[in-house]
């Protein structure tokens, strides 16, 4: 490969901030205030936007610490499980973050048709089939676009962040302009839910959000998993930072705007609930085809990222020798060829929820599945940080944000619910044969811990299949 089209791949700061919103802006802030106001009153909810907000901007700050500490780890929230804890739980790392990515991608296409078929109106929506083949082909179109070229998939990418970045701006100036205090303002906010009059704690409420607001930051480790493509490895960390502050600020203008202009038992309901929004405004019925279209938008775009970023983790796990090296096979373009075409295909059989009538319920599965699934890296990365603190003998400031990313790790890991987590267990043990052929590939042995981790992950996988298979559980 020459220098110059070397240097035609590298992201640059402004690509990088594009990439870190356009992964986190995707359909979960456009739905976030209807998931929200069923689990949380508009006050309780702020109270766990705050919460998450802290934790969120914490893990942002390891990142950028861990860019700036330990530059050779080029492969982001893979390399720094590896680096501290081992090449099986570095696998495991890039395993879960893989499949996260993807099967985010399938929750994203089954939230745009569901917006699309709202847009057509009743009556009129596609059926399941067309749906089906519809979101195929674009799934495909996407795939050509990356193999193109990282830098050129990175500009498309930036050009849709600012295409859907538009919507929500209106949707926070005009909702501001009609936003209600009194709205805002439920009664008995500790006690009972406005949404449905069913009693609730302010504990009960804050646990239940945790996993719809971790699931609309999700991304914010994406400067990092593209670190290997940046200009300099000084501007991923700055990069990481400044899209998480743009996107916090966002989210809590519209969860707290959308709760104090459409009222608790309404919102709830809403298919589309910043279009409801803006249909309250001057805009009327033109906002809301407005905010539809900008999620379609927005969702595409989110799309494009998270396609970007499944492919890359197993190929820089691959280069390592912890994937199997087929994941390492580049295109003329420097692109994963071979792992983003897995992705894609696996993203591809999943698209059969689209062929369901229950697109609501596939796509809230879903999102709790990848949000689960993503938590595990996200863990060791805190836990990395500490470790790298200790070793580093850090400031005490960076000891404690480590430490808070570390709680709001765990912490969302129990609220996001049992049921989850023992799938994504399911999911982790089938990646022991991917590990085991890698290993098979370089020649070595698994090593005796890595076997005692492997019967421990596939024995909870068994029980947990059980428990689904008998009804115990339901997702």
């Amino acid at each position: 490969m020459d220098g110059s089209v070397g240097k035609q791949k590298k992201l640059g700061l402004m690509l990088l901030i594009a990439l870190g919103v356009g992964s986190m802006i995707g359909g979960g802030i456009f739905n976030s205030p209807t998931d929200l106001i069923g689990v949380s009153n508009p006050q309780s909810a702020l109270i766990a936007w705050l919460i998450g907000g802290i934790g969120i901007v914490s893990l942002a700050l390891v990142f950028q610490m861990l860019a700036n500490k330990r530059p050779s780890l080029t492969g982001g929230i893979y390399s720094y499980a590896r680096a501290g804890f081992g090449e099986f739980v570095g696998f495991n790392s890039a395993w879960g973050y893989w499949l996260s990515a993807w099967l985010g991608n399938v929750a994203f296409l089954v939230l745009l048709f569901k917006t699309f078929n709202s847009l057509l109106g009743k009556g009129h929506e596609l059926k399941p089939v067309v749906t089906f083949i519809v979101a195929s082909i674009l799934l495909w179109i996407i795939h050509y676009i990356i193999t193109r070229g990282i830098k050129d998939a990175g500009v498309v990418n930036a050009i849709v962040t600012v295409a859907k970045l538009l919507p929500l701006i209106l949707v926070i100036i005009f909702g501001l302009i009609v936003f209600k205090v009194p709205i805002f303002n439920v009664h008995n906010w500790t006690t009972t839910l406005a949404s449905d009059g069913s009693a609730s704690s302010l504990i009960g409420q804050i646990k239940g959000a945790m996993g719809t607001i971790l699931w609309c930051f999700i991304g914010v480790e994406a400067a990092t998993v593209l670190s290997e493509r940046a200009e300099s490895q000084k501007i991923v960390g700055k990069a990481t930072v400044l899209s998480i502050l743009i996107t916090l600020l966002i989210y809590m203008l519209i969860s707290t705007i959308a709760m104090g202009v459409v009222p608790a038992k309404v919102l709830a309901k809403a298919s589309t609930p910043l279009a409801n929004v803006l249909q309250a405004t001057i805009l009327g019925g033109a906002g809301g085809v407005i905010v539809k279209l900008g999620l379609i938008v927005s969702l595409l775009g989110a799309t494009l990222s998270w396609i970007l970023l499944a492919a890359e983790i197993p190929y820089v796990a691959a280069k390592d020798g912890v994937m199997p090296k087929w994941f390492s096979k580049e295109n003329k373009n420097g692109v994963p060829i071979n792992s983003l075409i897995l992705t894609n295909v696996l993203t591809q059989i999943f698209l059969v929820s689209l062929l369901s009538d229950k697109l609501q319920s596939a796509y809230y599965t879903l999102y709790y599945m990848a949000t689960t699934l993503i938590l595990v890296p996200y863990l060791f990365s805190a836990l990395f940080s500490l470790k790298v603190c200790n070793e580093d003998k850090s400031i005490v400031a960076d000891t404690v944000i480590s430490l808070i990313a570390t709680i709001y790790s765990l912490y969302v890991i129990y609220a996001v619910g049992i049921s989850y987590l023992g799938l994504a267990f399911i999911m982790y043990a089938i990646g022991i044969i991917p590990y085991y052929i890698a290993k098979r590939e370089r020649g070595e042995k698994v090593s005796k811990a890595e076997v005692i981790s492997m019967i421990i992950m596939i024995l909870i996988a068994i029980i947990m299949i059980y428990e689904v298979a008998t009804g115990k559980i339901t997702p």
